[in-house]
């Protein structure tokens, strides 16, 4: 048991010095800090690297405009949850619009992340561990790819604590559990609903017209007693539905 003590004591003190030594290396040396990361293959290897390197969790604001394909990093995130990584997502409305963004989601979601909607996101951003946090420079690709991994400082601190108030704010983005009680069609409607879409692109997705869609939303307030869109959430919720 002292050994044990001991081994702990060490553990927490060659912690303290590890973050200690950090800190005055950024004294001394600022530009520690960032690291620019020019082009797109060389902002996919830093991608690939900080999932990798990923011991605990990462958190993630995804919202258009859209730099790079989605699929590697599909392929990286669905890797990091097969090892057990915690992942949080906070996804935003105007970009579930879009059908593969919504499916990409979905299918995040189905792996095991964590996932909520904000009507608006205010960045792209990737944070892992709180320490290390990669987001771009750049807001279209008329003059190439350019991103920033900030290094374990007050910044990369101060980015963590934005998504937390943001993921406090935003809804779940879950998947409707099939109970037998909703059609296909159905779970898809009370998803899109819980995400926060706008009828009409709810419309867009489900392939229907704008009455239609108000009559299928009106039947699941019905079938649920709910005398409002908001009741139909919580009722919804409470189901398991969303």
């Amino acid at each position: 048991r002292r050994r044990e003590t001991e081994s702990e004591l060490l553990a927490a003190t060659a912690e303290e010095m590890a973050t200690a030594y950090e800190a005055g290396l950024l004294r001394e040396e600022p530009s520690r800090l960032v690291e620019v990361a020019s082009g797109e293959g060389a902002i996919a290897a830093r991608l690939e690297e900080m999932y990798a390197r990923a011991e605990h969790e990462v958190c993630l604001f995804d919202t258009p405009p859209y730099l790079a394909p989605a699929g590697p990093q599909v392929d990286l995130q669905a890797d990091l949850l097969s090892r057990g990584i915690v992942s949080r997502g906070i996804y935003s409305a105007t970009g579930l619009e879009d059908p593969k963004t919504l499916s990409r989601a979905f299918r995040m979601v189905e792996l095991g992340e964590q996932a909520r909607v904000l009507p608006s996101v205010p960045l792209k951003l990737l944070v892992v561990d709180g320490c290390r946090a990669l987001l771009p420079l750049t807001a279209s690709s008329a003059g190439g790819y350019c991103a920033v991994v900030v290094w374990h400082s007050a910044v990369t601190e101060a980015l963590q604590k934005l998504f937390e108030l943001a993921w406090q704010q935003a809804a779940p983005l879950g998947q409707a559990v099939d109970d037998g009680e909703l059609s296909e069609s159905e779970r898809t409607l009370t998803r899109l609903l819980a995400a926060g879409m706008k009828d009409e692109a709810v419309a867009r997705h489900l392939g229907v017209s704008l009455r239609t869609l108000r009559r299928r939303v009106s039947d699941l307030q019905e079938r649920l007693s709910a005398a409002s869109r908001f009741q139909l959430g919580m009722r919804a919720s409470q189901r398991g539905w969303v």
